[in-house]
């Protein structure tokens, strides 16, 4: 049985302040957070149902965690979704440091992306392309936001990204090809022929920022074959992008 007291604290996490001030955020649903047990991400308490725990029993006995049996009523009280189902699990923010920069590897740097959707469905491609990195700006939505975490289908486990302030420009080597997606760029299928490098993804609405203009070595634009579409929004462009660069990069030899 959830006091009012602990109710009210797990509902503080639904806002970005709170979790910033616990370090802390969650996670709900029975697929995310058997995708988090399963992986072994380290869950600090887990609020599941009777149905949850008896079901899950051998796997959760093997983990160090606090539990917690929650009644269906308890679980609509902490949750954000509108029909949450059997589980809502606590997890402490995780150390996240700037990896080294590899010449022949691939990153996604994302700039200015504030729809939660759209962050989730992106962190969700780097995961399956094996995305070596995923940078953020600092005005990105937060990758912990719920709705984020819930787009992310649990993506997030493995493609945890990392919040970059204008210093990282500084520190990316010479010979690091660095792309942006542009109207103007270069033909993407005939023209560019990279397969690895950092790959920036922007804001659909405002476009790239002046300072990272500056950092671009090459511009690229996704051809249409008779365009009715005004544009492609951030999660379809980084997906076009992403799927031929892994092409290259895996398959074309």
């Amino acid at each position: 049985m959830l006091g009012k007291k602990r109710i009210s604290e797990l509902q503080s996490l639904h806002q970005k302040k709170f979790r910033i001030q616990k370090n802390k955020f969650f996670a709900e649903g029975r697929k995310i957070v058997l995708e988090l047990l399963n992986n072994k991400y380290p869950i600090e308490e887990l609020y599941a149902t009777n149905d949850f725990l008896q079901t899950h029993k051998k796997l959760i006995a093997e983990k160090h965690i606090s539990i917690v049996e929650i009644n269906t009523i308890e679980l609509q009280k902490i949750s954000t979704l509108k029909n949450p189902d059997d589980a809502f699990a606590v997890c402490e923010m995780p150390f996240n440091s700037s990896p080294e920069i590899k010449p022949d590897a691939l990153y996604l740097f994302l700039d200015a992306i504030r729809d939660p959707g759209n962050l989730g469905s992106l962190i969700r491609l780097a995961d399956w392309f094996s995305i070596e990195k995923v940078f953020l700006s600092s005005d990105c939505v937060e990758w912990t936001n719920p709705k984020v975490i819930q787009a992310t289908m649990g993506s997030f486990i493995r493609q945890q990204p990392l919040v970059v302030d204008d210093k990282f420009w500084e520190s990316i080597p010479d010979n690091i090809e660095v792309v942006s997606a542009d109207l103007d760029g270069q033909n993407f299928y005939t023209e560019f022929k990279g397969s690895s490098g950092i790959y920036i993804i922007s804001n659909e609405a405002n476009g790239l920022s002046e300072e990272l203009n500056h950092r671009v070595t090459n511009k690229v634009h996704i051809p249409s074959p008779k365009a009715s579409a005004e544009s492609l929004n951030a999660a379809m462009a980084a997906g076009i992008l992403l799927g031929e660069l892994s092409r290259r990069k895996f398959w074309s030899k």
